[in-house]
Formats: C-alpha cells, sequence, structure tokens
C-alpha cells in the first residue's frame, strides 16, 4: 500500500511520523570505491520511564467540551485540549544523539537515497518517521561523470593526433591510469558533447515520400504534425510499443510496429503518402565516435564487478603556422588533398581571395537587417536624400 509522508496514515490506519530528509556530499571516489560514512543525528524520542497516557482532562480525545452562557440561553461548545494540545496524549519527550553508518555503494547514482526507517521523532500514536539520506555527488577537478562513464578532456598537438599519442592519468582508486592509442591510428576531431540536453535524445527519422508501408496498422491518430508524431513514438504512449514508422496521408496518419529493415522491405507506392521511419541508428553512432579505454569508468551499482567506460574528449591543438619544409614533407607522407583548382587566376572572370579567422557570431550580427536603418525613396526624397544623416540633424 502506498505510504503518506508527513501526514500520515499507512497500511492498517496506522500513524506514521513526519520524513527527514537530508543531503549526503560524496566524492567521485566514494562512488567509485564505495564508502561508509558515520553521520551523528539527533531526534526526539518518547521518554519509556514516563510512559504514554490518556490525557486525564479529555480522555484521550483531544478535544473538551466547555459550556457556555449565552444570555437566557446555555450552549456547549468543543475546543482543543490545551493540556495536551489536542494530541489525547500525555508523555514527556527526550533528545537522544545516534550515529548512523550510511552505506554508499559502489557505482551509486547522484540523488540516490538511503533509508533508515523509524529514525525520525517518536510519535505517541504510530511509527516514528524516517531519516532519508539523499546522494549528493560533489564536482571533480578531473572527470565528469555520465551514468557508469568518465569523461576527462585533453587537448593533443596534431602529431599526436596523426602518429598516436600516450598519456597518463590519475585513477579514483589512486592508481596510474596510462592511455595509448594503437599503432597506425589516427585520432579525428568529434564535436559530439554528452552533456548537451538533447545528447540522449530521440532517433532521428528518415523520409521517404510517396511511399507507404503494408505492415498492419499498430495506431492512429488524427494528425498530421510531425514533431507531436515524433514525441508520440519516444515519449509518449506509444514509447516501448516497437513503432518502426508512420504513414502519413491526408491528414492521418497510422503506425507500424516492426523493425527499420521489416519496414523498408513492406514499403510499397503511394502517391501523396510520407513515410517516415527510424533512421540507421549505426549512421547516428558513427558522427558520435571518441576515443576511449573500455572498463575503466564507474562500477556498475548492479553489478560492481562491471565498469562503465572512460572517454577522453580530445581538442586538437594545431600549429599556427608550418614552414614550405614542413608543408612539403608533410604532402609527401599525408594521402593527397581532396581538393584543387585548374582556373585561371589570372583570368578576369577569376576572384582569388585567401581565407582568414573570423567569428561567425560577430559576422551575423553585423549583417542582421535592421529596419531604422533603411528609409524608402519618399522618406529619402522628403529629407533632401540624406537619409543617413536624418539622426544626426536631429540629435544636433
Amino acid at each position: 500500500m502506498e505510504e503518506f509522508f508527513g501526514g500520515r496514515r499507512r497500511q492498517g490506519g496506522k500513524k506514521k511520523g513526519q520524513n527527514v530528509v537530508r543531503p549526503l556530499p560524496v566524492s567521485l571516489e566514494d562512488i567509485y570505491l564505495g564508502a561508509t560514512k558515520k553521520l551523528k543525528i539527533t531526534r526526539q524520542v518518547i521518554d519509556k520511564d514516563d510512559g504514554v497516557k490518556k490525557c486525564p482532562k479529555c480522555g484521550g480525545k483531544g478535544v473538551v467540551i466547555q459550556t457556555v452562557r449565552m444570555g437566557p440561553m446555555i450552549q456547549q461548545m468543543q475546543s482543543t485540549c490545551g493540556e495536551c494540545e489536542g494530541q489525547g496524549f500525555s508523555y514527556t519527550h527526550k533528545r537522544i544523539t545516534e550515529v548512523l553508518e550510511v552505506l554508499v555503494q559502489k557505482g551509486a547514482p547522484d540523488g540516490h537515497k538511503i533509508t533508515f526507517h523509524n529514525k525520525a521523532d517518536e510519535i505517541p500514536d504510530g511509527d516514528a518517521g524516517d531519516v532519508v539520506f539523499v546522494l549528493k555527488e560533489k564536482p571533480h577537478d578531473l572527470y565528469r561523470r555520465h551514468g557508469a562513464d568518465l569523461y576527462v578532456k585533453k587537448k593533443i598537438a596534431l602529431v599526436e593526433a596523426l602518429c598516436g599519442f600516450e598519456m597518463q592519468v590519475p585513477k579514483l582508486d589512486g592508481r596510474t591510469l596510462v592511455i595509448k592509442t594503437k599503432p597506425g591510428d589516427v585520432t579525428n576531431i568529434c564535436t559530439f558533447d554528452p552533456f548537451a540536453k538533447d545528447a540522449d535524445g530521440e532517433q532521428e527519422w528518415e523520409v521517404l515520400e510517396d511511399t507507404d508501408c503494408s505492415l498492419d496498422n499498430m495506431a492512429e491518430a488524427q494528425t498530421d504534425d510531425v514533431d507531436t508524431l515524433k514525441q508520440a513514438c519516444a515519449k509518449g504512449q506509444l514509447k516501448g510499443k516497437g513503432i518502426g514508422c508512420f504513414i502519413i496521408k491526408n491528414g492521418t496518419t497510422v503506425f507500424k510496429r516492426g523493425t527499420r529493415a521489416e519496414c523498408l522491405a513492406a514499403q510499397t507506392k503511394k502517391r501523396g503518402a510520407t513515410m517516415y521511419v527510424l533512421e540507421d541508428e549505426s549512421v547516428a553512432a558513427a558522427s558520435r565516435m571518441m576515443r576511449c579505454v573500455e572498463g575503466e569508468g564507474l562500477p556498475l551499482i548492479r553489478d560492481p564487478y562491471q565498469f562503465g567506460n572512460l572517454f577522453l574528449d580530445i581538442e586538437i591543438e594545431m600549429p599556427e603556422s608550418l614552414s614550405p619544409q614542413a608543408q612539403q614533407a608533410l604532402r609527401n607522407t599525408l594521402p593527397p588533398a581532396m581538393h584543387s583548382s585548374s582556373a585561371d587566376e589570372s583570368a578576369e572572370h577569376v576572384d582569388t581571395k585567401f581565407t582568414t579567422d573570423m567569428d561567425p557570431v560577430t559576422s551575423y550580427k553585423e549583417g542582421i537587417f535592421v529596419a531604422k536603418d533603411s528609409y524608402d525613396d519618399d522618406e529619402d526624397e522628403a529629407h533632401g536624400g540624406m537619409g543617413g544623416q536624418r539622426v544626426q540633424c536631429a540629435q544636433q
């Protein structure tokens, strides 16, 4: 049965005291190795020597009846018992201090709750509340956590990206981890950010025009709003139903259950129908590939003998310039260039420009059209063709 905290009736109608929730800061090392924290708590308990007795004034009812004369009439009014403050019991509280041993499990997630039952303040007519510790993971100087995986930022030189690298990092258990690339491996730039808000978001959908699917209909929707339909598959009532595609036609949508391969195998030509089929996951995964050291992440809470992975968030530091000799040596060593030009640069119809470094945000702002910077021909004529000086004149 559901338990109502803080107020408080539980199974069988028995009351439950107030719960106490406390944050417990833990380090990444604590989560990696597991830890036991001894924490002191102070709580109120009922003095067993004095015991719990019915209030002599109200007889355990919590209310008293008062007789009030109002003119010639006499009325009885019910009010809260001042002796026991409406509890109906007479007892004495005393404060005690206890030390609780809190076990932080290996691989415990941030926000994990550890509950000590009946360790909060005692109440006379029910069970004491619980003390709940909520793990709050402290930021680490080197590593960032994503589930059971760890991420570490590293900057490498271009020569290391092309010819391999070797580095060492401290492990969370105090040992040293030496990381190397395999002979011949080339490290590419990866722009995927696993900590972005939508990093673990929905899978993309491939759009096939004039295409239907002969698989049986699993569900139907009277809408052609693509975003709503995708949300229904990813997070709505169709989540986990094995939807592989949906087809929109004439404002109505039908959903099909099946794998991508099954949906594609059952596709048919249908003018005016648009089929949305789940994109091949391997295509999306190819753009997210990062350098990884397998098994060097955090223990899994469900099995502390298994570990997540350690990912290297690598930034490649490019040289500012290269001498002609170094450039020629690289050309002789690296695969041939993918681009070249055969245009006659001396010809009148050919423009030759050199690239520079520029901030795209600044460039975008400078190119934004602003209405106040533009005047139509009538305004220019009215001001003697001096629209550009209009603001300046007004200021004078």
